[in-house]
């Protein structure tokens, strides 16, 4: 039932033109070796995959850019 709900909320979201929730979190999935890391800025929402920067535009929601940011433990020996 609460499911339900949930899908035809967003629905209605959606067909409104309402953007999303995000809120700031990392995420880190053992299984992929993937970190997931989101920041909000006061002109961008940057999500960032392994390194890979995507930045959103906080009041549209587009896509305005992508960057590179080197991981926290990255150590120039281990690079390829």
């Amino acid at each position: 039932m609460w499911t339900r709900v949930r899908l035809w909320a967003g629905k209605l979201l959606l067909t409104l033109g309402i953007p999303g929730i995000i809120v700031n979190q990392t995420y880190d999935a053992a299984v992929t070796r993937a970190t997931v890391r989101v920041h909000l800025g006061p002109l961008f929402s940057v999500v960032s995959v392994n390194g890979l920067d995507v930045y959103f535009h906080r009041l549209t929601g587009k896509i305005d850019g992508v960057g590179f940011s080197p991981a926290a433990d990255y150590r120039s020996d281990e690079a390829r």
